[in-house]
């Protein structure tokens, strides 16, 4: 039977829709954006025609007919989840491709045609060579910003020779990343210094790396698919989520979708693949035993990072402590952060006390003391993400269903002020036990009028000049890790500040005291705003640009002046001029927040 009530994306999906309001049934299933239109849908055939000449009524209920205007002009409806180019059209055009001769191009213009490549590169093995090299120097770096144990540009590149899985999602991910910098300009990859000298020069014009990169992320979610279907078996885990990490960095590198959370539904898997009873409270199960801390705290800042964009609770539960000891943290009987140094031992040692010398978490070796810390910000950061998403409800999630259908009802204010309290001493005792290498070596002033804008890629006109807002400090820092930590840090300070619950108006107050204590808070967001802003002003490696978005993001939020409002636009727009990494999104958000009036901090 069909559906006529239907949403228009169960309707192009051509999939059974159930109707059912706000979100249908396959749209909430698959994670996708359910979008009801105000038209009915009905088919009527030649069959339908007949009977109704025989007496049989159209559908029931009165039937308004109107008189189609004669100017009537129909449009053709993309697909809104379809890409630019559909997977097989790209087919189309590679073939078209590869029937013609290979024109290899240089720096320096193009190649003789004696010394041509005799066919392309994928069917020879130099594309997998040029995209593994590229993998291994650019997007991998970006997983492992916070993990010197550097699994994915060191581990990974070597398992790959092994494992098609892997190599399919690398390859796929790099794939994506060359074809965002090359923007049509197939010289610039050979300006890449590890390319340079790569095979790529010799057959770059035979290369369509959208197509590649389409092609391999098919080949690894089949990968990944089969893998699921046969349930993997338990030393084949890591890779599996290790490819679930690299398809979400293929997702997240054009601007956060539906099919990124569709990824990260994969979590709950995490604790799959296990017959031992996981009521226990002091035991890891076995799935988890197999997953390397450096695969799953990939894991855990996409689960973390989508919490936040999205506004939903994480997938992770974060009050498990069992699992977070095991993988690392130093956490108290209370559920409190402590340091590193004060149990070293806890990095290698899981808190079963079963003699089985394979209960603990895989680990190559020793993590440092930064990174272990860097991980417990992101620890915190999901708490402090899952309190404002919230809201007062009793339930975490009573706050992820539309306003219509939450509860009326919710927890006191003095019960949501005491929840921020204990998220307030923990962030504020984490920033206390920081060692030295958290702290900037050194402060300079710029001034903002002298900061060059970015021209924005595919956009000719500049962002404007920054007009003379004063100066501004640029923060430098020895280790990148500790500058993107402390920018995450500041962003979590002002995600506090900024969903501060109100005293009970029962609580008699001035008002005079109140304006004060307003005012206090405005000038405190304002002030680690600048401190986001002035770490990337200082200049950061590439590798790690990109996770300075969301705190840029947070920190435009603040500002109510025009010039830093233009620095914060300027700073998102270098992250993809140098990286690839899509920003444009995060300064639309601002923009139109901006032209709305409102500053929503955090929201």
């Amino acid at each position: 039977m069909r559906s006529h009530f239907g949403c228009v994306t169960c309707r192009q999906r051509k999939v059974k829709c159930n109707e059912e309001r706000p979100i249908c049934g396959p749209c909430a299933k698959s994670s996708r954006d359910c979008v009801f239109s105000d038209c009915i849908f009905r088919h009527y055939s030649a069959s339908d025609l007949a009977a109704n000449e025989r007496g049989f009524p159209y559908p029931e209920g009165r039937q308004t007919w109107v008189k189609i205007p004669s100017d009537l002009i129909f449009i053709q409806v993309k697909d809104p989840f379809a890409d630019d180019e559909e997977p097989i059209l790209l087919l189309d055009k590679h073939r078209s491709i590869a029937s013609t001769p290979i024109t290899p191009v240089t720096e320096h213009g193009v190649i003789p045609s004696s010394i041509h490549s005799p066919a392309l590169p994928a069917e020879n093995g130099v594309l997998t060579t040029i995209l593994i090299r590229h993998f291994k120097e650019g997007p991998s770096q970006w997983l492992d910003c916070f993990d010197t144990n550097a699994y994915y540009s060191v581990k990974v590149p070597v398992m790959v020779a092994t494992r098609p899985m892997l190599k399919a999602a690398a390859c796929a991910l790099a794939a994506k990343h060359l074809h965002r910098m090359c923007q049509g300009e197939p010289r610039r990859i050979l300006r890449l210094p590890h390319l340079r000298n790569s095979a790529l020069k010799w057959a770059n014009g035979g290369i369509d790396l959208k197509y590649e990169s389409v092609r391999l992320y098919d080949e690894a979610i089949g990968y990944l698919k089969e893998a699921i279907r046969l349930e993997i078996p338990n030393n084949r885990r890591d890779e599996m989520f290790a490819v679930v990490a690299i398809l979400c960095m293929y997702e997240l590198i054009d601007a956060p979708s539906t099919e990124w959370r569709a990824h990260l539904s994969a979590l709950p898997f995490l604790y799959c693949g296990t017959s031992d009873d996981f009521s226990s409270t002091s035991t890891l199960p076995n799935s988890l035993l197999h997953i390397s801390r450096s695969v799953f705290w990939s894991l855990v800042r996409q689960d973390c990072l989508s919490a936040f964009i999205n506004e939903t609770q994480t997938r992770l539960d974060l009050s498990d402590l069992v699992i977070w000891r095991n993988f690392g943290l130093n956490i108290s009987a209370h559920g409190h952060l402590l340091p590193p140094s004060v149990s070293s031992t806890i990095v290698n040692t899981p808190i079963s006390s079963s003699p089985n010398p394979h209960t603990s978490v895989p680990t190559h070796c020793t993590w440092l003391e930064e990174d272990t810390l860097s991980n417990g910000l992101i620890w915190i950061m999901g708490k402090i993400t899952n309190f404002i998403t919230s809201g007062d409800g009793i339930y975490p999630g009573d706050y992820e269903s539309p306003p219509g259908q939450r509860p009326c009802f919710g927890t006191t204010q003095e019960d949501l002020l005491e929840r921020w309290k204990r998220l307030e001493f923990e962030l504020s005792a984490w920033y206390d036990t920081l060692p030295d290498s958290f702290t900037p070596c050194g402060r300079t002033q710029l001034c903002l009028s002298n900061f060059e804008p970015t021209h924005h890629r595919g956009n000719p006109t500049p962002t404007g000049n920054v007009g003379d807002v004063g100066t501004i400090d640029a923060i430098l820092f020895t280790i990148p890790m500790c500058a993107v930590t402390i920018q995450t840090y500041h962003m979590g300070r002002i995600l506090l500040l900024s969903n501060m619950p109100q005293e009970s108006t029962a609580i008699r107050s001035t008002v005079t005291a109140r304006l004060r204590h307003y005012r206090q808070i405005a000038g405190l967001v304002v002030h680690h705003a600048r401190e986001i802003c002035g770490i990337s002003l200082a200049g950061l490696p590439d590798a790690i640009l990109s996770h300075t978005m969301q705190p840029l993001f947070v920190a435009g939020q603040c500002f109510e002046g025009d010039e830093e409002r233009r620095l914060v636009v300027d700073l998102l727009r270098r992250v993809e001029n140098d990286t690839g990494w899509a920003t444009e999104y995060r300064v639309k958000e601002l923009q139109k927040q901006w032209a709305d009036g409102g500053l929503r901090c955090g929201r």
